[in-house]
């Protein structure tokens, strides 16, 4: 009986000799996968290496226990003291790389698809056309006054082109002595009257433009007439065309109208010149804006 209380405390003594403890008494088992090397503190926890240093420190990202402490000179971790008792590198770990992780992707996944997803939607899928026509560019302009009966005025909002060095509007006809004329304050914003032979010119370029996919032509406004709808055509050196027989509706408010202008509007022409006029049945607009919207590269 003595001898069996002897060897108890012999290894009472001596401490837990569990091999898998490696000396530091932790549970290497219990480390879960969740141990990973820092990346610079990116995981928001302490980041604690997978794998334990031999001679029983642990790899931090920012203090190496090995390096100024000397752990192992002084100190036997297993002559009397069972770290897995009160310490529990599991827990600790796991809820520092977790949080870390999911904080982390978290934030970065979210940050990175809505300012990508934002700014690909404002300023690559549209290319500033606001008619609803989608193109990488924009050429707009606008026709302002100062009163029913006033001289109408161009105002040019925007231009996307590469070739932005030809670039002029206006209102003409083939009536002497014509001045344009803004019509139309009350119903909607105003804008130009195009009725009888008057007619608009766009001079722009598309000569460092490569290949035109689609141009699509647009206008806001009205068919300046109570008892029926209008439309617009349009020509160029290149193609003529139409928006179709009673296309543009004469009830307020005001609306976008478009139509494919691709033929007209051709890659590669330093001199564009796009002539365009009120069609049929009423033969009459009001045109407060014109866009085109080129989808080009």
């Amino acid at each position: 009986m003595k001898r069996w209380i002897v060897a108890a405390l012999i290894l009472s003594a001596c401490g837990d000799p569990r091999p898998d403890d490696g000396g530091l008494g932790a549970d290497a088992s219990g480390l879960d996968g969740g141990a990973v090397m820092s990346d610079g503190g990116s995981d928001a926890g302490a980041a604690v290496d997978a794998s334990m240093v031999g001679d029983g420190s642990v790899d931090s990202g920012t203090t190496d226990v090995d390096s100024g402490s000397g752990a192992d000179s002084g100190i036997d971790l297993d002559s009397g003291i069972d770290l897995d008792s009160g310490f529990d590198l599991d827990s600790g770990i796991d809820s520092g790389v977790d949080s870390g992780i999911d904080s982390g992707v978290d934030s970065g996944v979210d940050s990175g698809i809505d300012s990508g997803v934002d700014s690909g939607i404002d300023s690559g899928v549209t290319g500033g056309c606001i008619s609803g026509a989608v193109g990488t560019h924009a050429v707009r302009f606008r026709w302002a006054g100062s009163g029913s009966g006033s001289r109408a005025y161009v105002v040019y909002e925007a231009n996307t082109l590469p070739d932005t060095s030809r670039w002029r509007a206006g209102a003409y006809s083939r009536s002497i002595g014509y001045s344009p004329v803004f019509r139309d304050p009350f119903l909607g914003e105003g804008g130009l009257e195009m009725s009888g032979t008057v007619f608009i010119d766009v001079e722009l370029s598309t000569a460092m433009l490569s290949r035109v996919r689609s141009a699509t032509l647009a206008i806001y406004g009205r068919s300046y007439s109570t008892g029926s709808s209008g439309s617009f055509e349009w020509m160029s050196f290149s193609g003529s065309g139409s928006s179709g027989y009673a296309s543009v509706s004469n009830v307020a408010p005001y609306r976008w109208y478009t139509a494919d202008a691709t033929l007209a509007l051709p890659a590669g022409d330093s001199g564009t010149l796009l002539r365009i006029e009120a069609g049929p049945p009423s033969n009459a607009l009001i045109v407060n804006r014109v866009e085109i919207c080129f989808d080009a590269s």
